[in-house]
């Protein structure tokens, strides 16, 4: 019902994106004279909190090797919601030159995106504070409070995304009540929230207009009010007194909206504009095209012309 079967693969690349701002984080152990005596990089996975957890509580005496060694981190997305206030005009459309083996007469449309809001949340799991607060101030001094990164997000557009990541709070949670033998964990919670879009299919193998044929008909005086007449409005026009584009006959030039009846007269004129090198001229979708000069044809008497032929 909605249409064609597409997947860009986009909430994929903003959870990839998330976790990748994370995944070099070292802590640092140093001797009572300041000398840094080991260093451990981080590790970070996707899943939730309370599969870590579980993981971590396998083992309290740390014997066996399916427990998680500490510090660690882990993220995940919890939800998304729509952002209207970013919204732009649904029929704005994307163009994207054709690649080479699509031919140079095709082109790449896409109607705009909707602006979407992602929620993540990054745990920080450590066994002591100073872990914990080691790799918060390697986090949260670039969200200010966001912080921004390009994505390539539709390579098939050619369209690279500024996409913005807001540090909204942190939490803390120290899991030491139980007994002795119970294995102690710190765990920092901190929410995010990604500014991104969802970008609908693309419609390919159109053909790109080269030729622009505008005919003038000869019409009588109309005389059935309930014609839709649009006339064609000149720049300085107000809504209080408009002006309108006339002949020198005193007659009016209608929009194309106007009602098709006013139009069934035969065509007394017509004005034709292509590109320089002709209809035949490869015109690629995003090129600055060379204008010819208009070709003026003037019909008397005149002809009958089919836009549907």
């Amino acid at each position: 019902m909605l249409g064609q079967t597409f997947y860009h693969q986009t909430i994929r690349k903003y959870v990839v994106l998330f976790g990748t701002l994370f995944n070099d984080l070292n802590i640092q152990k140093k001797d009572s004279s300041g000398n840094v005596v080991s260093r451990q990089k981080v590790p970070i996975a996707y899943g939730p909190k309370q599969k870590f957890l579980q993981r971590i509580r396998q083992d309290p005496t740390l014997t066996k090797k399916v427990a998680i060694q500490l510090p660690r981190m882990g993220f995940e997305m919890t939800g998304l919601i729509y952002d209207p206030i970013r919204k732009i005009n649904t029929t704005q459309q994307f163009l994207n030159r054709p690649s080479a083996s699509q031919g140079q007469g095709t082109l790449r449309k896409m109607f705009a995106p909707v602006p979407f809001n992602f929620d993540f949340q990054l745990f920080l799991f450590v066994d002591n504070a100073e872990d914990g607060t080691q790799m918060l101030e390697q986090i949260l001094p670039f969200f200010t409070p966001e912080f921004n990164v390009t994505l390539n997000i539709l390579p098939e557009m050619d369209i690279a995304l500024d996409v913005p990541i807001m540090f909204n709070s942190a939490s803390l949670e120290d899991s030491y009540d139980g007994e002795f033998t119970a294995r102690r964990t710190m765990i920092w919670t901190l929410d995010f929230f990604m500014k991104g879009f969802l970008y609908p299919d693309i419609k390919s193998n159109d053909k790109i207009i080269k030729s622009v044929k505008v005919n003038f008909h000869e019409m009588d005086e109309v005389t059935n009010t309930g014609q839709v007449l649009n006339k064609i409005v000149l720049e300085d026009s107000t809504p209080f007194s408009q002006d309108f584009l006339r002949l020198e006959t005193d007659r009016h030039l209608l929009k194309e909206d106007s009602d098709e009846s006013v139009a069934d007269k035969d065509v007394i004129s017509r004005v034709t504009v292509t590109p320089e090198g002709g209809k035949d001229a490869v015109v690629n979708a995003d090129d600055d095209v060379d204008i010819a000069t208009p070709v003026i044809d003037i019909f008397n008497p005149a002809i009958f012309d089919d836009p549907e032929s």
